[in-house]
């Protein structure tokens, strides 16, 4: 008969708080199922305000393929005054949503908020001058920088929508 050795195993407190940890963090991602399409739409309109939750990927491109569709059917079949009133509507429920996603994905919500900012008060602030000369086809040094920026600030934003969630 095989003579067998018993082996003794020692547990640290450092290995027993990882797997717990491990434990946990495997839960918690359990917890977030995968959202549709219908069920992002209707999360983009439950957290009109909410800048304090979280939202995932899938939540995130699906309201913003709702916004663009929106955006682009009422541009089509209503022109001007009923398009700018559904746009407005559309803006701040997105806004919190990419502010829900940075927050989700770990980037700071001033990378956001700063930028976006700016680049929506700077046509407000200049106001009628661009549309005069926009409507003379005159493009000035300040429009183009503009529209640099706001196409680097597009960018940035598609991006962090690409990003893992953190935690």
């Amino acid at each position: 008969m095989p003579r067998t050795t018993k082996k003794t195993t020692k547990t640290t407190r450092r290995t027993t708080t990882r797997r717990a940890t491990v434990k946990m963090v495997a839960e918690k991602t359990a917890r977030r199922p995968m959202v549709g399409l219908f069920q992002s739409i209707a999360n983009f309109w439950r957290g009109y305000f909410d800048v304090m939750g979280r939202s995932t990927r899938a939540e995130f491109w699906f309201g913003l393929l709702f916004v663009f569709v929106t955006n682009w059917f009422f541009a089509l079949v209503a022109h001007g005054t009923i398009s700018a009133i559904v746009s407005a509507i559309l803006f701040i429920p997105l806004m919190a949503l990419t502010i829900r996603r940075f927050r989700d994905a770990g980037v700071s919500v001033w990378w956001y908020i700063l930028p976006a900012l700016l680049l929506y008060l700077i046509p407000i602030i200049r106001g009628a001058a661009w549309y005069r000369m926009l409507a003379l086809n005159y493009v000035s040094s300040g429009m183009a920088l503009y529209s640099f920026c706001f196409l680097a600030f597009g960018i940035f934003e598609l991006v962090v929508g690409c990003l893992p969630t953190k935690k």
